[in-house]
């Protein structure tokens, strides 16, 4: 009798919960329309921008938040406030029929105000020019006290690069038909480091840490310094956190302690990651997007120090043409031994034990795959967040095909680099990139191969109005010494053709041997130029020119041997990288018509 009660009562709450969340679900009002009323000097589409409310659209339902829209209605009056509408005020309303809702918003703009002059008073370290360019003031554009408050922190770091770890700013604005303001600095005094502490160590030896810190007792504070030091700190990849903090000292308002304090990652740990995605398959050829998956165990602190080992298994393969199944699978092993210090000087080091079988373009189904192992010998030397240049030395041995056993070894000194002046890594609206790669296989090294290899490259961005992008491409590679006799197992020459280069053409095939086969050589050049734009909701769209050759010849080069495609595409922004879909067919008078139109997929933009 007691379990059935039980049992009743839990059948009873069950019901009453589901009917709880029908109600709730039932109770949930849309956004229908939102209209702004009496904004005549800003835009509504930089209104609507600012706020997080939006209406619905056949793609998305959006819930009405009353509490959101009290937000962005404080919002949309800091957005008037920074463009100088000092005396803005913005109310918002609401109408509800058959439950959707109809939102307004009543502007109500005032008059700008602009900015006349500033007066700047205390300051001798940091110039005036200095101090109103991090306020970002302007003589005679719209006055922008929302900007100015939020950058005075600014103001003080720059302080903090001259030792002036107490310095105060106070802004006055005196408003009549236009803006004056003055600025008062109190800079305060030289400061310096006395000590350091650390905190959070566990098991680590203290060593370890004291070596990447960028600087001493005694020294001036200075915060380029100390963010060098928390950033040198977490390169080691065992610390997840790391915070450095001044500390007075009784008695001296010259003198600081330094408390730095960390959080271990967890040392040993298991991981996975897979998906579609660019894959480097081949050496000769641009990242091909693929299905990739692998499983890593690392150590980030092997025998207590901040040498970091990884084990990892891979597997990877490309997509048949119709992209239906896999084709070309690529299974490899590695270990990786690396740390930010190599023979007592701070050079990021990593060392690489690898072994990998795959399946060439040309031998797919082959009983016996190439198999490749070896050593590598890897500095990577990172100037900013994603600007690099990484030199290294290579060991790797090749077994061929099963009708060709020779076995193939390569030693290469190799060098890369990539200068990042774009405004986002995935999404670039405006910038460039430089990209450059020199090997050198063979000579001193000894091997059984012996040539030189040079890839270079340049990216360039353009904002043409508003979302719309104007990209382009140029890459430019060179083989010399390369010999006829020479198994090109790795494809290691030059290929075109696929979502990665020449989007006309299949996969490495534009160029072809008597048998189908891909056609690589040892000069490639290669030109992409897109545009980009938004279409609606996630949705955008392409339109794109691509052109290259391929030759043997290093004096008969010319524009002629251009060969070009064009076509469009979709794009899909998801959080991680935008998805394609090109649709492209060659600008030739061979082409069969509607038969001769590639589709290629591919994960994120195409440079």
């Amino acid at each position: 009798m007691h379990i059935n009660l039980l049992f009743n009562k839990k059948v009873f709450l069950l019901v009453i919960s589901f009917f709880s969340c029908f109600l709730l679900a039932s109770q949930k009002k849309t956004v229908k329309t939102m209209s702004i009323i009496g904004a005549e000097k800003v835009k509504e589409s930089l209104i609507f921008s600012a706020m997080r409310t939006k209406k619905s659209t056949i793609f998305s339902s959006q819930e009405f938040d009353p509490r959101i829209l009290r937000l962005d209605a404080i919002s949309v009056k800091t957005l008037y406030i920074s463009n100088g509408f000092l005396e803005a005020s913005v109310e918002d309303s609401t109408q509800i029929v058959d439950g959707e809702v109809h939102i307004f918003l009543k502007i109500t703009e005032g008059k700008q105000y602009f900015l006349r002059s500033v007066e700047i008073q205390g300051n001798q370290t940091i110039t005036d020019k200095t101090i109103n360019k991090i306020l970002e003031y302007i003589p005679k554009k719209p006055y922008n006290p929302v900007t100015a408050n939020k950058n005075v922190s600014l103001v003080r770091q720059e302080y903090e690069q001259y030792g002036k770890l107490f310095s105060s700013i106070m802004i006055t604005d005196k408003i009549g038909d236009s803006v004056n303001v003055q600025i008062q600095v109190e800079e305060g005094p030289d400061v310096y480091i006395d000590t350091f502490f650390i905190e959070g160590l566990q098991n680590l030896g203290e060593d370890n840490v004291t070596r990447e810190i960028a600087f001493e007792s005694g020294d001036l504070y200075k915060k380029e310094e100390i963010d060098l030091t928390k950033r040198r700190i977490l390169q080691t990849g065992v610390f997840s956190f790391a915070g450095i903090t001044p500390l007075p000292v009784a008695g001296s308002d010259t003198t600081v302690n330094v408390l730095i304090e960390l959080r271990q990652f967890t040392p040993k740990q298991w991981s996975s990651e897979g998906g579609y995605f660019p894959i480097e398959y081949y050496r000769g050829v641009e990242p091909i997007p693929g299905i990739g998956g692998e499983i890593e165990w690392r150590n980030r602190s092997l025998a207590r120090s901040t040498t970091n080992f990884s084990a990892r298994v891979i597997v990877q393969g490309l997509l048949s043409e119709d992209y239906l199944y896999l084709i070309y699978p690529k299974f490899g092993m590695n270990m990786d031994f690396s740390n930010q210090w190599f023979l007592e000087r701070r050079i990021p080091t990593r060392i690489r034990l690898f072994y990998e079988t795959f399946t060439n373009l040309g031998q797919e189904g082959s009983l016996s795959p190439v198999m490749r192992y070896g050593l590598q010998l890897t500095s990577h030397k990172k100037f900013d967040k994603f600007s690099f240049i990484e030199t290294g030395l290579n060991w790797e041995q090749f077994i061929g095909y099963e009708n060709d056993q020779q076995e193939i070894e390569q030693r290469t000194f190799k060098m890369r680099g990539l200068l990042d002046r774009s405004d986002d890594p995935l999404f670039p609206h405006n910038g460039y990139r430089l990209t450059g790669e020199v090997s050198q296989t063979g000579g001193i090294l000894g091997g059984t191969r012996d040539y030189v290899k040079i890839d270079l490259g340049i990216n360039k961005y353009i904002q043409i109005h508003k979302k719309i992008v104007l990209a382009g491409r140029l890459k430019y590679g060179m083989i010399f010494g390369w010999e006829e006799s020479y198994n090109d197992i790795q494809y290691e020459k030059f290929y075109l053709g696929g979502s990665s280069s020449l989007r006309g053409w299949d996969m490495l095939k534009f160029k072809i041997d008597e048998d189908g086969m891909p056609d690589g050589d040892i000069i490639r050049l290669m030109v992409n130029w897109e545009i980009r734009f938004p279409l609606f909701w996630i949705l955008g769209g392409e339109l794109f020119i691509d052109g290259g050759y391929l030759t043997d010849s290093f004096h008969n080069q010319s524009i002629d041997q251009i060969e070009w495609d064009g076509g469009f595409g979709i794009t899909l922004m998801t959080p991680l990288v935008p998805l394609r879909l090109d649709f492209a067919i060659p600008l030739i008078e061979s082409t069969g018509g509607f038969n001769s139109w590639k589709i290629q997929l591919g994960a994120s933009y195409i440079f």
